[in-house]
C-alpha cells in the first residue's frame, strides 16, 4: 500500500507529458504547418524517451559521451517547458489580439528563447539570502553558512565550488553547514579532479551529511572527497561547535512506517539514531538531514533548529506548486511547535541547469539568543 502514492504520482507525471505533446504538437502544427502535426508528437516523444535514457544510463556517468548527452537532454527539455509556457501565453493573448497564426509562433519562440536564456542565467547565480533564528539557550551570535545541493556533475565543476567559496569568505561565518547532494554525476570524479579544493582553504569549521544523489553516485567516495577537503563528515553522530550541538543525520526515513522514493529502505531510521544518541536536550541543538523529514522526532529531543534542502522549491515553474504538495516544507522558514525548520532552495539544480520562479540560494544565519 505504501508504494500507490508513489505509483499515482508517476502515472499523474507521464498523463501530463501526454497532454503537454498533444497541445504543443497541434500548436506548432498550426503555428508552421510545412512540419506535420505527426512529425512534431513523435519528435517531441523521441525526446522525452532520450531523457528517460539519460537519466537511467547517463545520470552519473563519467564518461564525456554521456556528460553530453545528458546536457543536451536538460538544455532540450528546459525549451520544451519554456516552449510550452510561452504557447500558453501567446493562446491566452490571442484571445485579445487575434494575431495569425504565424506571428502567434514567432512570439512563442522568442518567448521561449528569453526565458531559456534567463532560466540558465538565473540558475547560475547564486544569491545570498540572511535570516535571523532566535535560538534558546545560545548566550553569544553565531553566524552560520547554509549551502545545500550543490550538484557538482555534468552541469557543474570546480567553478562552482570556487565562486561558493568565494561568497563564503565575504560573508566571514563562524561555522558553515553543508546538508548534501554535493554530487549527482561522477563526472567530477577521477584522478586529477580535485573539485572541492577551494574547500580547504576555508578556515572555519565545515560539517556534512550526505543526501540522496550523493548515495546515487557513490556515498563512500563522495565521503572520501569531502574528508580530503577538510569537511567534517557526520554519520549519523553529533558534534560541538561553541555552545552549539550539532546532529548531522544520515539521508533516511523518519521511521519504519514511512515511505521516502529519495532514500533507502534501511534498517535505521531517524526515530533510531537520535535515541542511540546522547544528546543533552537543554543545550542548543542544530539538526543536518538532507531533507525536511522526521521533524517531530528531532523537536521531541530538543532539537532548535532543522536546516535541510532536497526540494529545490520545485525549481522551475509551474513545478513551484507540485513541490508544495509533495513536501510539507519546501523553502524557507518554519516552526513546528518549539524547534525552527529552515529549508533551502539549494545551490544547485538537477536535471537541467535552468530556474523559474526559484533562486540558487546560499544562507547567513544569524543564531541569536532567544
Amino acid at each position: 500500500m505504501k508504494y500507490i502514492g508513489i505509483i499515482l504520482f508517476f502515472v499523474a507525471i507521464l498523463a501530463l507529458i501526454a497532454g503537454a505533446i498533444i497541445y504543443l504538437s497541434g500548436r506548432l502544427a498550426l503555428f508552421f504547418p510545412a512540419i506535420p502535426r505527426k512529425a512534431w508528437v513523435w519528435g517531441f516523444i523521441a525526446l522525452f524517451v532520450l531523457l528517460f535514457l539519460c537519466m537511467s544510463v547517463f545520470a552519473t556517468t563519467a564518461g564525456v559521451v554521456g556528460k553530453s548527452i545528458f546536457i543536451f537532454c536538460g538544455i532540450a527539455v528546459s525549451v520544451f517547458l519554456f516552449l510550452l509556457l510561452s504557447v500558453a501565453v501567446t493562446d491566452l493573448l490571442n484571445l485579445f489580439f487575434k494575431f495569425t497564426p504565424h506571428t502567434r509562433g514567432i512570439l512563442s519562440v522568442s518567448l521561449a528563447a528569453l526565458l531559456t536564456v534567463y532560466g540558465v542565467w538565473n540558475a547560475y547565480t547564486i544569491r545570498v539570502k540572511e535570516i535571523s533564528i532566535p535560538v534558546k539557550g545560545l548566550t553569544q551570535e553565531i553566524r552560520a553558512v547554509h549551502i545545500t545541493d550543490v550538484h557538482l556533475g555534468n552541469f557543474r565543476g570546480k567553478g562552482q565550488v570556487d565562486r561558493i567559496v568565494s561568497k563564503i569568505k565575504k560573508l566571514n561565518p563562524d561555522v558553515v553547514f553543508n546538508t548534501g547532494d554535493m554530487f549527482d554525476s561522477k563526472a567530477q570524479f577521477g584522478e586529477g579532479k580535485d573539485v572541492l579544493a577551494a574547500f580547504r582553504t576555508l578556515d572555519m569549521p565545515h560539517y556534512f551529511v550526505y543526501g540522496n544523489h550523493d548515495q546515487h553516485v557513490g556515498v563512500e567516495e563522495v565521503i572520501r572527497q569531502m574528508k580530503a577537503a577538510n569537511v567534517t563528515v557526520l554519520l549519523n553522530e553529533m558534534a560541538t561547535f561553541g555552545e552549539l550541538q550539532i546532529i548531522g543525520l544520515n539521508n533516511m526515513l523518519p521511521d519504519h512506517n514511512s515511505f521516502d522514493m529519495h532514500t533507502n529502505d534501511d534498517s535505521e531510521t531517524i526515530e533510531d539514531v537520535l535515541n542511540k544518541l546522547e544528546i543533552k536536550e537543554d543545550q542548543p541543538t542544530i539538526v543536518l538531514h538532507h531533507r525536511p523529514d522526521g521533524v517531530n522526532y528531532m523537536q521531541a529531543k530538543g532539537g532548535n533548529l532543522l536546516l535541510a534542502g532536497h526540494t529545490h522549491a520545485g525549481q522551475i515553474f509551474p513545478f513551484i506548486y507540485i513541490a508544495k504538495l509533495m513536501f510539507g516544507y519546501n523553502r524557507g522558514l518554519y516552526q513546528y511547535e518549539t524547534m525552527d525548520i529552515y529549508v533551502s532552495e539549494g545551490v544547485g539544480t538537477i536535471f537541467a541547469p535552468v530556474r523559474l520562479g526559484t533562486s540558487s540560494e546560499m544562507t547567513l544565519i544569524r543564531l541569536i539568543p532567544e
